[in-house]
């Protein structure tokens, strides 16, 4: 995951690295994420009143110096290229050439969101990547960091703990470390 950031940092592609830093940090899906809006930025908290899945909202917190990376990048880059900002301006944009039309710039949207990350992912080795990979890795992350369901649960939006419970499955190195403490057996028997 902070693959594609260093990626996008060594481009110089400041809309990208604010992209990749949301998705990093707050396992967020990529509709919720293009849909972003001046309006959701919450210096003291991350993201408040986030569209979600289901037509939801959800208050999200991000890493403080996330929110500030996120923050110079709105008042640097949007705001410049939107002439100004709105409560209802949108943070991330998607520009491309168009024939007969000449170049288009539109809010961004999840597909948009998703070419990205398969774009990023064939930089760095990793062609299958998807969004929802982050989302999965973020997850994992969290579960193993604190062992705790709920919490991820909280994190993801996730209505039930059920949804949740594929995070808890036993990964090859833990099940290695669960049987470490048989290696002095194991030793004094063999010697």
């Amino acid at each position: 995951m902070d693959r594609l950031i260093h990626s996008a940092r060594e481009r110089r592609r400041t809309r990208d690295v604010a992209l990749f830093l949301i998705l990093r940090y707050t396992g967020m899906r990529r509709e919720s994420v293009a849909t972003l809006r001046v309006r959701n930025l919450s210096p003291e908290w991350g993201l408040r009143g986030v569209l979600v899945k289901g037509g939801k909202t959800r208050d999200i917190p991000l890493p403080a110096v996330v929110m500030q990376y996120v923050q110079s990048y709105v008042e640097n880059i949007v705001a410049k290229e939107c002439n100004g900002l709105t409560p209802e301006t949108p943070l991330f944009w998607s520009s491309w050439g168009r024939r007969n039309e000449g170049k288009v710039r539109r809010p961004m949207t999840g597909k948009n969101l998703w070419r990205l990350v398969k774009t990023y992912g064939r930089m760095i080795g990793h062609p299958e990547l998807k969004p929802h990979d982050l989302r999965h890795g973020v997850a994992m992350e969290i579960y193993e960091q604190h062992h705790d369901l709920e919490q991820v649960r909280a994190l993801l939006g996730h209505v039930r703990i059920e949804t949740t419970q594929v995070y808890a499955r036993i990964q090859p190195r833990e099940l290695k470390a669960a049987v470490n403490f048989y290696e002095a057996k194991a030793l004094e028997v063999l010697t």
